[in-house]
């Protein structure tokens, strides 16, 4: 069976501190978040490793979404955990740890069947094994990378070398600082011209910036095109919104959609991700629910208009 998307990236266990609450042990990891929103348009499938501390069972959600799981290897070693603390609004975050496990210490391996994938999300993540699964790709018609902070702060050099590599990337103000060593403001959403230009002198045709509650800005080919967040959404657990609109932008994409009707559709989906703890916000997401919050999401750029995504 053809794969619309590969997705690289790690299958966590995270705890998670937020004004909602406080949990442990849960499902989590960019690729798990990517691939669940990917799901509802196209074929996924993540690439990843888990250790011999992680319970198989959690990924019945992943299962019954219809998520191919014959690129996830097991290996011996303690599993990816990751933790952090929100602030009030939910706008900013603050990481407790990060314990990579096997998936730093296990050399990515791509299935047969999923080295064909059309498209590649690399996700937040080793950039080492980001390298490797793409090196094992044949021909993907995109390469798409979304970054995080610590990843691009302490290894700049090997993600400036990939972000050379991809046609996509997501990234926030603080990430794309650190990617160009810009001093600017980093709390400012926004991001000067001269600051674009630079990034965009690395290379990829798309930059799209994640602006968290004011949705994201699209720079491509000279055009500057703002998109909202959906509105009136109760941030419960904000963790995975960024991966969730990647795996939903990119799923679109898979389906024929312009660039910015699959940002619309994944700022709905995001939307649903940041509801409820963990994964449960977009297991609750459903094509018929997204589309309802497409038209509540604002697009500053006159004329245009979006189609809405089919389920596959």
């Amino acid at each position: 069976m053809t794969v619309d998307l590969a997705v690289v990236g790690a299958i966590a266990l995270d705890e998670i501190h937020s004004q909602a609450g406080d949990i442990d042990q849960l499902l989590g990891g960019s690729a798990v978040y990517a691939s669940l929103a990917a799901s509802l348009l196209a074929e996924v499938a993540p690439i990843s490793v888990i250790g011999d501390d992680f319970d198989a069972a959690l990924l019945e959600p992943l299962i019954e979404r219809g998520v191919r799981l014959d690129g996830v290897v097991h290996a011996t070693g303690p599993n990816f955990r990751w933790g952090c603390r929100y602030s009030p609004d939910g706008d900013f975050r603050e990481t407790l740890y990060t314990r990579a496990g096997v998936y730093d210490t296990h050399p990515i391996v791509v299935a047969e069947p999923i080295r064909e994938a059309r498209f590649v999300l690399l996700t937040a993540g080793n950039p080492e094994q980001n390298r490797r699964a793409i090196e094992q790709m044949a021909a993907p018609e995109l390469v798409a990378i979304d970054t995080i902070e610590r990843e691009v702060a302490e290894r700049r050099d090997e993600f400036r070398e990939q972000v050379r590599a991809a046609d996509l990337v997501s990234i926030n103000t603080l990430e794309a600082a650190h990617l160009i060593e810009w001093n600017g403001d980093q709390d400012d959403p926004e991001l000067p011209p001269a600051a674009w230009r630079e990034i965009q002198a690395l290379g990829p045709s798309i930059f799209i910036l994640k602006k968290a509650s004011r949705g994201v800005e699209i720079f491509e080919r000279g055009r500057r095109t703002r998109i909202g967040a959906a509105p009136n959404v109760r941030a419960t657990d904000p963790t995975g919104a960024g991966d969730t609109f990647a795996g939903a932008l990119l799923s679109a994409l898979a389906r024929g959609h312009d660039l910015i009707e699959a940002a619309v559709w994944g700022c709905a989906c995001a939307s649903f991700a940041i509801e409820a703890f963990g994964i449960n916000g977009i297991l609750r997401s459903t094509p018929d629910l997204i589309r309802e919050r497409v038209p509540q999401i604002t697009i500053d750029e006159p004329g245009l208009s979006t189609r809405l995504p089919q389920s596959r």
